[in-house]
């Protein structure tokens, strides 16, 4: 791989580091809109831990910032997945040097 690959993805990985450090402090923020009992609710419904009857109900409720918060799990998981196969991918290239 040439260097300006291995530039490409520590860049990669920075950026990746950055982009979950503040969607972790926006979740926190969601947090502190919601209260602890609507959290609790969104993350049973996000683990898929409601029946099939409890989550057409929950649906009917989901508001603006139950949505973002929702937006922002998916974004911070995808965003840490990306950077594990970032990292991987640098460990790789590392051993073969």
């Amino acid at each position: 791989m040439k260097a300006d690959d291995v530039e490409f993805l520590v860049g990669m990985a920075v950026q990746l580091d950055e982009t979950i450090r503040k969607l972790v402090i926006d979740e926190q923020e969601i947090f502190e809109k919601l209260g602890d009992a609507r959290v609790q609710e969104l993350k049973e419904f996000w683990n898929q831990e409601l029946t099939a009857e409890e989550e057409q109900d929950f649906k009917r409720s989901l508001d603006y910032w139950d949505k973002i918060l929702m937006r922002t799990w998916a974004n911070a998981q995808r965003a840490r997945q990306t950077r594990a196969q970032v990292g991987q991918t640098l460990m790789k290239l590392n051993s073969h040097l």
